[in-house]
């Protein structure tokens, strides 16, 4: 499973003038709330990334200091010179997993990246890029695609061409291959695994900010809320996800119900964030414990990271007034039918209401999604196929 992180933040930020004297890029703030190296590993974590490797160079003492009370799993490696972003990656390669994505620490791209591994995988391919269609990227190199397969791998002038999203998914195997230690990831990496017939890419229509340049960071500071405000999807577990055997709390009772693995996918790559919310009274009834949820809930992503999807939160409630477990035996505003779930989730998440539903198995979903002020529907037979009409009426 797919976990680490890469993220190239080596850079002098020299075209950024002031703002980069004495701060790396990655740390600039941008709307005045967060550096933009924490809006990237936020995107990141939703999707179930859990180890960023941060490769350094300019300013190492700025990540340094910016991570010593993080709890995320990071680590700085650090280039005492300057390497090129190919060849940090091969000073780091003890550390690498072996499998993992690259990715710019100056730039968002938002995609759905299980989807770029699913893809990989089904190519078997030992790199994989996103690719964006860009018409401001002149003398990058642009890919021409014959299905995932690049077919051309060129320097391009066009006014509109595929280029690189700054996403890339590799095997660590592939930097065996390379004796020197100065690499440019695209012009010595890239370009060899496309002499060998193993570089396969994916355009994805997505929104793209990069702060780059002064222009870059000023859009970036604009438009950044309206790339991480997403709507959702809530999703009640038991009935809706699986079926309601009555207390599932291991995968071995757990059966997928018809169309909810292509929904969260269809979910995913439309921009919704997913989140579960769901009442687990067997808690408080002494029939499992909080833990075996959360094993189970990770099991339930694990495979879903495998078909290209994820779901970004699970909210439960351990909680039910005739519990037989003291501290879980009360009412509480986290049970549906009252809304608390939803409203962490509202606290977590910037949320686009307007376009968020909720689909649940009881009336007691339903008025919680009411109680929040979304539209809420009882599930149909395939979630796929009501999921996608939801979407399409929005």
């Amino acid at each position: 499973m797919v976990q680490q992180c890469v993220i190239l933040a080596g850079g002098y930020g020299t075209r950024l003038g002031y703002f980069t004297k004495k701060t790396p890029k990655p740390l600039i703030k941008i709307a005045k709330n967060f550096t933009f190296i924490d809006y990237l590993i936020d995107f990141l974590k939703h999707q179930g990334f859990k180890k960023f490797l941060i490769l350094s160079h300019y300013r190492n003492e700025k990540f340094i200091n910016h991570f010593k009370n993080s709890k995320e799993n990071t680590k700085i490696i650090f280039e005492k010179k300057k390497l090129g972003t190919g060849g940090a990656i091969k000073h780091a390669y003890k550390y690498l997993d072996s499998e993992f994505i690259v990715i710019n620490g100056d730039t968002i791209f938002d995609i759905n990246i299980r989807d770029l591994i699913f893809n990989a995988k089904k190519c078997k391919s030992e790199c994989f890029v996103a690719l964006l269609e860009s018409n401001k990227h002149k003398g990058k190199y642009s890919y021409n695609l014959k299905g995932n397969r690049v077919s051309k791998f060129l320097i391009s002038y066009k006014k509109k061409s595929l280029v690189s999203g700054g996403i890339y998914f590799f095997k660590k195997k592939i930097f065996n291959d390379f004796s020197n230690n100065i690499l440019d990831l695209d012009h010595d990496i890239v370009s060899k695994v496309f002499k060998k017939k193993k570089l396969y890419a994916k355009a994805y229509e997505s929104k793209f900010i990069d702060i780059g340049t002064p222009k870059d960071l000023k859009r970036a500071n604009k438009i950044i809320k309206s790339i991480i405000k997403k709507p959702v999807c809530f999703l009640d577990r038991d009935g809706v996800i699986n079926k309601d055997t009555g207390y599932v709390a291991t995968k071995k009772r757990f059966i997928w119900n018809k169309g909810v693995k292509k929904a969260i996918r269809f979910l995913n790559n439309n921009n919704y964030y997913v989140v579960v919310v769901t009442n687990q009274a067997g808690v408080a009834r002494g029939f499992y414990k909080e833990k075996d949820v959360i094993l189970l809930h990770n099991w339930i992503n694990n495979t879903l990271y495998r078909y290209g999807a994820y779901i970004t939160k699970f909210y439960f409630s351990p909680f039910h007034q005739h519990g037989v477990i003291k501290k879980y035996k009360k009412n509480s505003v986290m049970r549906k039918p009252s809304p608390g779930m939803l409203l962490k989730a509202e606290k977590d998440l910037f949320i686009l209401k307007t376009k968020s539903f909720l689909i649940g198995d009881k009336y007691s979903d339903l008025k919680a999604g009411k109680k929040f002020g979304i539209r809420s529907f009882l599930v149909t037979k395939n979630l796929h196929t009501q999921v996608r009409n939801i979407v399409e009426m929005n």
